[in-house]
């Protein structure tokens, strides 16, 4: 997979089932960066309603790699788990649960080398 260009985020999908979580990102026109990103994720943040912990999906890409990740189990997953569908990106997440019994909330984000260019997307499940 060759690494697509940042992009802003419109909203995220997601679906939970007993295979896994799967994100998808719809993504609207290319930012307008003076040089080449060097790497850039969309990302899924999602809150516990009882503790109001934390949980991040995401996908990162690089001119080298793309990979999905998510924070609860710190766990990484390689390319064959990403896909570019042009106008989404769908990540996922093998054998995983959102970690949580109750969803406060679910909300997308972008970043470009660290800096959030998109926040508190819309997020559906």
């Amino acid at each position: 997979m060759t690494a697509p260009v940042p992009r802003e985020l419109l909203n995220v999908l997601v679906d939970v089932n007993p295979a896994g979580v799967t994100a998808t990102f719809d993504l609207g026109g290319p930012f307008d960066l003076d040089v080449p990103a060097d790497w850039f994720t969309y990302g899924l943040e999602v809150v516990a309603a009882d503790t109001g912990q934390l949980r991040h999906f995401g996908v990162r890409f690089s001119a080298t790699e793309a990979k999905a990740f998510e924070s609860a189990t710190q766990a990484n997953y390689d390319a064959s788990h990403v896909t570019d569908r042009g106008t989404s990106i769908v990540a996922r997440f093998p054998d995983t649960s959102l970690h949580v019994d109750a969803v406060r909330s679910l909300k997308g984000f972008g970043t470009i080398e660290g800096e959030v260019v998109s926040a508190e997307v819309p997020a559906l499940r």
